[in-house]
């Protein structure tokens, strides 16, 4: 269920970049997949003993993986610089919109301060051996906050996708609710996005917005 709030045009380009990524991360899996295939990677030689091409592998199919990876890798840095600018972008904004809010509420400080913080989200699904299993996340787990990520400013999710993307190999407080009503209890992870762990993505988790 969403909350209702239009994206920014800072979100909504994020949310392009965010695209964008994913496709070269995907065709990258694709040629290096063809390497797998040859049982080569980026840097063995490709001639024999004698200085004869190999006869063992497809000398095309390594030449062009090989040449596809290196651009799409140059590609998916300078991808990952511009999502690092939409990050600021919308960081930039949401801290205005506070601002204004904060102008346009200041009678109401009191009450305000002493509301209960809401989730914004919902763990949906966890994938075994993941980052986020290993934080101890678990299915129906609400988000308080992901990082500087809360019901205020997530964008329907995409602000807390760009923290994910620009936050690799960083570990991040991760704020839930687990249980319901007189079991409910609130609780603080933490949590490194990372590649490598066995699955896609950086977390390993399917989150939902509430």
């Amino acid at each position: 269920m969403s909350n209702g709030i239009k994206p920014s045009v800072a979100a909504l380009n994020a949310r392009e970049l965010i695209a964008q990524k994913d496709r070269i991360e995907s065709e990258i899996n694709d040629f290096e997949e063809i390497l797998r295939g040859q049982k080569v990677g980026m840097h063995e030689p490709l001639i024999d003993n004698s200085g004869y091409p190999r006869d063992d592998i497809d000398l095309v199919a390594v030449r062009t993986a090989r040449a596809r990876i290196i651009a799409l890798r140059n590609d998916h840095k300078e991808i990952m610089n511009k999502i690092e600018r939409a990050l600021h972008e919308i960081h930039a904004e949401n801290q205005a919109n506070g601002r204004t809010e904060e102008k346009n509420n200041s009678s109401s400080a009191e009450t305000e301060s002493s509301r209960q913080p809401r989730p914004f989200a919902i763990v949906n699904a966890i994938a075994p051996d993941s980052p986020a299993k290993e934080a101890g996340l678990l299915k129906n787990d609400k988000i308080i906050r992901f990082g500087s990520i809360h019901a205020g400013n997530h964008q329907n999710l995409q602000a807390l996708t760009i923290l994910v993307s620009n936050s690799e190999g960083e570990t991040l407080d991760i704020t839930i609710i687990r249980g319901e009503s007189e079991s409910e209890q609130t609780l603080v992870l933490k949590l490194t996005p990372r590649r490598g762990w066995g699955g896609r993505g950086l977390l390993g988790c399917h989150i939902l917005p509430i």
